[in-house]
């Protein structure tokens, strides 16, 4: 069936990547070869329906085009200059241009505001503010910051702008896709709040978008930047609309567990049941939980494959200069040093718990609530939380 054949397909490129040492995982989120554009501002947002549509791209016309396409094909072949190669930025300046895109991006949320909305949204870097993190609802967590909910639709869309600017399109997509979700929990897709730490473009300073089954935090020192603890979550698993918006980090993993042999899942199983939840909870700082589970070199290629593309969900959210820097150190890790461990069903919607963790990181996810339809997962780096080691 053209299902099956799809399948194979996507399961044939992602066994290249896993045998390839995560060439294909680290080709997809490597820096463009391209200069990166200015930020761009983001689509404004009616409150009635937040959408990530983007602008479409502006078309040339024959006009346009005829007179050097004509003097083209009537230049000998011979007299053509040799085209330049794109000049390749390194990995420090993708991450520089990164940095400056959220810096400029910050200031012009900040500009936006008046006095009252400055005093309320900003707080100093060392201020105990930013290190007081939760993905709950606001009820249950009341959070401090400017609420979406509370700003002018230029405003609004300023934040937004922020936001889009510190992920990549795919991470902003999710984003605002968690948010539409709220409406249907009887939740506000505006109620999510940003908040400054220090003043963009100084030395350290730091920014956070947050609220229920979303907490992004970045802190930026100079050049470098962090982007956890990095939370998502989804309820109902489903929407009303059919869309499963955390799709491929429940049924790849799924996929996994089920592939394995008596032997295999008794080695990659630690609990019968699932936990209940994340077990990092909303820490500020996480060290390596207990190494359970099995070694990825302890997989075949193609369960290998499925522990990447999970790995190529996270990093897909990622803006490239990060996603490209974690990718550095998993590879530098080695198979033997990333591990799959599981709890729980294997079965859709009973209780589960799985995550993916090496030296440098890990990913925790769990879907145990609600008739296991509601998900939480977090991506936490052991030496990078809110931007330690940075400066």
């Amino acid at each position: 069936s053209m299902t099956t054949r799809l399948g194979l397909q996507r399961r044939a490129l992602l066994r290249a990547g896993a045998l390839g040492g995560f060439g294909l995982l680290a080709a997809a989120c490597g820096p463009s070869t391209r200069a990166p554009a200015s930020p761009q501002p983001a689509t404004p947002l009616p409150k009635s329906d937040l959408t990530a549509t983007a602008p479409a791209p502006v078309q040339a016309t024959a006009a346009d085009v005829a007179p050097a396409a004509t003097a083209i094909v009537n230049t000998p072949a011979a007299d053509l200059p040799e085209p330049t190669p794109a000049p390749q930025p390194t990995a420090a300046q993708a991450t520089s241009t990164f940095a400056a895109g959220i810096a400029a991006a910050a200031k012009g949320v900040l500009d936006g505001l008046d006095d009252a909305q400055r005093k309320q949204s900003v707080f100093a870097f060392d201020d105990a503010e930013r290190l007081r993190w939760h993905w709950t609802n606001t009820s249950a967590f009341p959070r401090n910051g400017l609420a979406l909910r509370d700003v002018q639709p230029l405003q609004r869309e300023a934040a937004l702008a922020l936001l889009r600017a510190s992920v990549s399109e795919a991470g902003f997509s999710k984003s605002v896709q968690i948010m539409q979700l709220q409406t249907e929990i009887n939740g506000d897709p505006e109620n999510y709040y940003v908040s400054f730490f220090g003043v963009p473009g100084e030395k350290v300073w730091g920014w956070r978008f947050e609220g229920h089954h979303l907490s992004r935090h970045f802190t930026i020192a100079g050049d470098k930047v962090s982007i956890t603890p990095f939370f998502h979550g989804v309820w109902p698993s489903v929407s009303a609309a059919g869309k499963r918006i955390m799709q491929r980090e429940e049924w790849a993993a799924r996929e996994l567990i089920r592939s394995l042999d008596d032997a295999g899942r008794a080695s990659v199983v630690f609990q019968d049941s699932a936990p209940g939840r994340h077990l990092t909870w909303n820490d500020n700082y996480v060290q390596p939980l207990e190494a359970a589970g099995a070694p990825l070199a302890a997989l075949d290629a193609d369960q290998q494959a499925l522990a990447m593309e999970v790995l190529q969900t996270w990093m897909n959210t990622q803006a490239a200069p990060i996603a490209s820097m974690h990718m550095d150190r998993i590879n530098a890790a080695g198979l033997d040093n990333i591990r799959f461990a599981w709890a729980g069903s294997m079965e859709e919607r009973r209780p589960h718990y799985y995550r993916i963790q090496g030296p440098s990181f890990l990913m925790e996810y769990d879907n145990s609530r609600n008739g296991a339809t509601h998900i939480h997962s977090v991506w936490r780096v052991f030496d990078q939380d809110f931007g330690q080691g940075l400066a």
